[in-house]
Order: C-alpha cells, then structure tokens, then sequence
C-alpha cells in the first residue's frame, strides 16, 4: 500500500507541476468540451427523432452510465488517496468536489432530449410564448419582439447563445435522407410549420451548451471559494454543501435564462475577488462586463452587485485606515480607485441597462417588467398563495414552518387540483413557507416524488429512504446555518467592541453577510410581491448557497477550534493545509 502511495504522489506532484503552467487553461478548456461533444456524438446524436429516451440506443444509455460510474469512482478514488498520502490540500479538496459535481450535471443536462418540456420552467416546446419559442425564432433568423403577457418580455442573451450555438453545430453536422422533412408539432402552429428533422437534429445539440454552462457555473463556484482563502476545513465543508445541492446538477437542465444568470453571477463574484488582491484593470473590467451580461440575461442578475459593492466600499476604506487609524489617504492611489470605478460603471450601466432602455423606448415595456401570473390571472389562479390565509410572518420567518413536514415534495397546487374553490382552499393544500420551498426545490426541483419513484421499480424503497436522508440532511444544515451565523455575527460584534476587528482579516465574513443579505432579501421581496407558488423556487436564489455552506463549514470549525484549544495541541494533520 505505501509503495501505491509513493507512486501516486509523485504522479500527483507531476500531474500539479503540468496544471500550474500558464497555458494549462487554454489546453484543459478544449479538452473538457472535446469530451461533451465526443460524449453526444457517441451515446447520443441519432439522425431521426428520439422515441422514450434521449440515447440513440439501450446500449448506449448503458454505457454512458457505465463510463459515468468509473470517472466519478475514478474522482473519489483520487481524493482518497491524496488524503492518504498527505497531500490534501484546501484547493485540491474543492476542485475534486467540483470535478465529481460536474460529472453529475451530465445524466440531467445530456440525457433528456431538448425537445422535452418536462420538469423544465416556462420552456413551452411548440408553444408560441416559451423560452423555447424565442430560441426557435433566432435561429430561424427572427429576432423577436417584445410581449407582456408570456416569456417574450425577457432579455434575449441566453436564447440567442443557444440558438446561434445550434446554428454552429448545424454547419458541421451531415444532411440525410429525410433530413428536410417537416416534424410534427404538438401545437399544430403555423409558427413552426417549417421545423425539420434537420433543425431537431441541431436542436439536440444544446444538450452539450446545457451540460458545459452547468459544469462552468461550479467552476466559478469553486474558484470564489478558493479565493476567500478560509480555512480549510470551513472550504472543504461549505464546498460539500454548495457542490452537493443537486439543484445546482440540475438548474442548466430547466432550460430557461436562469443556469447563465447564475453562471454571469458567480464568474462576477470570482472577478470582483480577484480585483480586491490585485487591483488592477483586467478582474475590474471582467466583473463590469459579467454583472453586464448578465443582467441582458436576467435583470435580477444586478443582486451580485451588493457583495461587489461591499467589495469597493471595503477597499475604499483601507485607503483611510492604517494600524486600526483614521489617516490621509494616499493621493495616487485614491485617484486610481476612482478612475476605476470610473470605468467599471462606464462598463457595467450601458450594458446591463441597454435592453431595458431599449425596449422601454421602443416597446413602451416598463423597467424592471415581470410578468404578474396573479395580475394576469387575478386569484383564482392555481398556485396563488392567499395572504389571508398565509401572512407575511408564517410565509417568511417561521422556521421550520409546518408545510416542510407535509411532504417532502414541493406541493404547488392547491387541493392537488388547477381548480381553485375558496371551500377546498384550506390549510395544508399548499406550500406556503419561502424556506420550506427553497429547500424542497432544491433538492428535488418542483418533482411530485410520488411520480418519480415509479421509475425505479423494486428499488422504490431504496430511492425514498435516499431521499429522505437527503431531505433530513438539508433541514439539519438549515438549522446549523441559522445556529452558525448567530454565533459568527456575535463574535464579529463583541471583536469590534473589544477593538480587535480587523476588516481584512474579516473580509470574508463582510462579503459572505452581504451575498446572503442581499440574495435572501430579493427572494423574500419577490415571493411576497408575486404570490404564487412557482416564485419560491431555490432557483432565484442559488447565491445563498454559498454563505450558507460556508457558515455551516466554520461552525465546524469554530468548535473544532476550541476543542484543539482545550487539549492544547497543535493544528495538524489532514485539516492542516
């Protein structure tokens, strides 16, 4: 065993040597997505349209579970044997729980067909006002207007690199016999009268856009953790959590604007991190141009802004502060920062505001627009959450509230029914509670577990016992986070009566209770202000996951802590580096 070990080492401390290299980046990137397309090529591309799963065969459903098997045995077996051999480290940790995380968004993002609206989110295939409409329409050539009334009045960013990214794959791909036939279309709309076989074929290939926008977004997510440069044990721990929500396995697979939303998000948080080491102009412009994106993406992407203005704010201040003093700031670097947020806002404004603007001017659509299902519908409407019934206190600060031991699935419709009668609507027909849905959707999305299990057969029992170890184990990191951040804002508090607050040394603290403040306020703000069921889904606000994660994380450690403390002995071994 120590001769595998000594072995592995030196291969591991040759295989960092190569990964460390400047062009490294530029090699593995391509690779990586060589992989996705050899991938659909191999299991899944077919020149005809798929009948009851998404694999041009049995045998290749088969083996492509087989190959996903070994390269996640393949991830766990190399962080086995690091730990083993002592050479753990903090960023090795969490880019392994990244890799083996990744290998999970392929099953949900590649094995579906793209032409499958289930579990999807206003996606609508062949319906004239989904998402999958106004991707239709750029790559037939229509750029599409505005409309108020369905998914039309949402910025195009997203579809339009979908589309233009089937238009891309359509140039290689081969035309076939049959090729130009026309498909049948569920809403029998003169809208998609002339989708061919060809245009399914192209259509198919977003699955690999899905998959490699899911697998960048937990890049990013692993690079804001590696650069807040906690603890070890807090990194490893808070990753665990992030990396193992399967919302974020799944978010790229509800194929609406939401996965690069989050995607823009987290590479904005990575930038504006990596400003605030170095604070030159490239992280700078890349936050502005991120933050930008992807508010043309989706406008609540503008809620990152907070922690990246926390950020500024906190490096403006070091300007005045030296040794725990008020002082002068130096002149030259405080006229470098104000030409830097100079920049940033010349960057940022224009293009994350350019389609509100736009469209206000040309289309009379008002800022900030969202499409009010109750306004729309008015109360009758079958997911609509009565604040009579369910006020404000029980939907937002009741925890845990009684709807989360209801079912473990996200109960959306009142009574079980699209039918609304005042009579049936009583307590107990409907998840009410923000924190009872962002939990439950993000484990299971917005699933009835009921339909699910069917699906594997005699192991019924097997899945619900999974899932409800899963479900008991997200209540329980819920409690430990509201437990966590107490005593950490506590701490923070008597610090900086005793004098000894240091605001680089608590950077992290201040940009985590911002990411959560600002994410978890939009998310109350918005679920009061449209009460329906579909807006307490976790997916408009995954950030949270991030200080959530790394709270739990340094409750763990702040006890481990203590307890070192007490036995008075020296921090090493495996939670050492």
């Amino acid at each position: 065993m120590n001769t595998v070990i000594e072995r592995f080492s030196k291969f591991d401390e040759s295989l960092c040597s190569i990964l460390k290299k400047k062009w490294a980046r530029f090699v593995t990137w391509p690779i990586a997505i060589l992989i996705l397309y050899a991938v659909y090529f191999l299991f899944i591309y077919q020149q005809a349209m798929y009948d009851k799963i998404g694999f041009n065969s049995q045998t290749s459903m088969t083996m492509f579970i087989v190959f996903l098997v070994i390269y996640e045995v393949l991830v766990a077996a190399y962080f086995t044997f690091l730990a083993l051999s002592k050479r753990l480290t903090t960023r090795k940790a969490i880019f392994l729980l990244f890799l083996f995380s990744a290998g999970l968004v392929l099953p949900f993002c590649m094995a579906r067909t793209y032409n499958d609206g289930s579990y999807t989110h206003d996606y609508g295939v062949f319906g004239e006002g989904g998402h999958w409409a106004i991707i239709y329409d750029i790559y037939d050539g229509n750029w599409p207007g505005i409309d108020l009334t369905n998914q039309y009045y949402q910025p195009k960013l997203y579809h339009a690199a979908v589309a233009y990214f089937m238009k891309f794959n359509s140039f290689f791909m081969p035309h076939f016999a049959g090729s130009e036939n026309t498909v049948p279309n569920v809403a029998e709309s003169t809208h998609f009268v002339n989708f061919t076989l060809f245009d399914y074929t192209a259509f198919e290939t977003a699955r690999i856009f899905l998959a490699l926008q899911g697998i960048i977004t937990l890049y990013f997510a692993y690079k804001v953790i590696v650069e807040l440069n906690l603890s070890k044990r807090t990194s490893i721990i808070g990753g665990l959590i992030l990396f193992f929500t399967p919302v974020f396995w799944f978010i790229s697979a509800y194929k609406n604007n939401d996965s690069l939303s989050l995607l823009f998000s987290f590479a904005a948080l990575f930038a504006a991190l990596r400003y605030h080491k170095t604070h030159s102009y490239l992280p700078l412009v890349l936050t502005a141009v991120c933050i930008g994106l992807g508010m043309e993406t989706k406008l609540s992407t503008v809620v990152v802004a907070f922690p990246i203005a926390a950020i500024f704010l906190i490096d403006l201040i070091k300007l005045f502060r030296n040794n725990g003093k008020w002082v002068k700031a130096d002149k030259n670097a405080l006229i470098k920062f104000i030409i830097q947020m100079a920049v940033f806002a010349a960057i940022v404004f224009p293009l994350g505001l350019f389609f509100e603007i736009y469209t206000k001017v040309k289309y009379d659509r008002p800022i900030a627009y969202v499409w009010d299902l109750v306004g729309e519908y008015g109360t009758t409407y079958f997911m609509y959450i009565d604040p009579e019934i369910y006020n404000p206190f029980v939907r937002l600060f009741l925890f845990p509230s009684p709807d989360l031991f209801w079912n473990m699935s996200n109960i959306r419709y009142m009574g079980g029914t699209y039918n609304y009668n005042p009579a049936m609507y009583e307590w107990g027909t409907i998840d009410f509670n923000c924190w009872t849905a962002f939990i439950k959707t993000g484990l299971f999305s917005e699933v009835g577990l009921g339909a699910t299990q069917n699906v594997f057969g005699d192991y019924q029992s097997l899945f619900m016992m999974v899932v409800g170890i899963a479900y008991a184990l997200a209540i329980i990191t819920g409690v430990l986070f509201v437990i966590g951040g107490i005593i950490l804002i506590v701490s923070k508090i008597i610090d900086i009566v005793k004098g000894r607050g240091d605001l680089e040394k608590d950077f992290a603290f201040y940009f985590l209770l911002v990411v959560f403040l600002s994410s978890a306020i939009s998310y109350m703000a918005f679920c009061m202000r449209y009460p329906v069921g579909c807006t307490m889904n976790a997916r408009y606000a995954m950030l949270l996951y991030l200080p959530i994660g790394l709270t739990v994380g340094a409750l763990f450690d702040f006890f481990a802590k203590k307890a070192e403390k007490k036995k008075k002995e020296a921090k090493t071994g495996f939670w050492s580096k």
